[in-house]
C-alpha cells in the first residue's frame, strides 16, 4: 500500500483544509477519543447531531468521516470526504475486521470527493469493538491508497448519538 503521505501532499496542494474546517463548524462539540459528537441547529429548529473524525497526516486533513443517523430514512450512514486525485470509477472500499464493502463516489467538489456508506449493524459493531478499519482506494496513477479510521472512542460516541 502506498503511504498516506502521498495523499497528504496531494491534499495540501489541492486545499483540503476548507473541507475539514467546514465539516467541523458546529454549535456544540463533545470529544470521545478520536471521534467528536457535534450538534447544530437544523433548518426545522431541532438539533442535528453527528459524529466526526478528521484523519490527518503532517498536521493536514486528508479525510473526513461523518457518521449520522437519519430519522427520515431510519438508517445510519457515513459521509466520507477524500482529496481530489482519487480514481473515481474504482470507488472506495471500507474495511473493518473481516468486512469489506464497496463505496461509490457521489460527487466531487472543489475541496475533494465524497462517498456515502450506509452503515449496517456489522460495520457499526466492528467499530464499537475497536476493529482496525480503513478506507482504501486508488489514486489517479492507479497506486493503492489506505486511509486509516480510528475506532478509539467510537462505541461511547455512537452511544451518545
Amino acid at each position: 500500500m502506498r503511504s498516506v503521505w502521498r495523499i497528504a501532499a496531494l491534499a495540501a496542494v489541492l486545499g483540503m483544509a476548507p473541507l475539514a474546517a467546514s465539516a467541523q463548524q458546529s454549535a456544540t462539540e463533545q470529544s470521545y477519543g478520536d471521534w467528536a459528537k457535534q450538534c447544530e441547529p437544523a433548518p426545522d429548529g431541532r438539533e442535528r447531531c453527528y459524529l466526526i473524525q478528521t484523519v490527518q497526516a503532517d498536521s493536514k486533513p486528508i479525510m473526513v468521516v461523518i457518521v449520522a443517523y437519519s430519522p427520515e430514512r431510519d438508517r445510519v450512514a457515513a459521509m466520507i470526504d477524500v482529496p481530489l486525485g482519487m480514481d473515481i470509477p474504482a470507488g472506495l472500499k471500507v474495511r473493518a475486521d473481516n468486512l469489506e464493502k464497496d463505496i461509490a463516489f457521489e460527487q466531487c467538489l472543489p475541496t475533494g470527493c465524497r462517498a456515502m456508506l450506509p452503515m449496517d449493524d456489522a460495520i457499526i459493531s466492528a467499530l464499537k469493538r475497536g476493529a482496525k478499519a480503513a478506507i482504501t482506494g486508488r489514486d489517479r496513477d492507479g497506486a493503492s491508497v489506505e486511509l486509516p479510521i480510528s475506532a478509539t472512542g467510537f462505541d461511547e460516541a455512537f452511544g451518545a448519538l
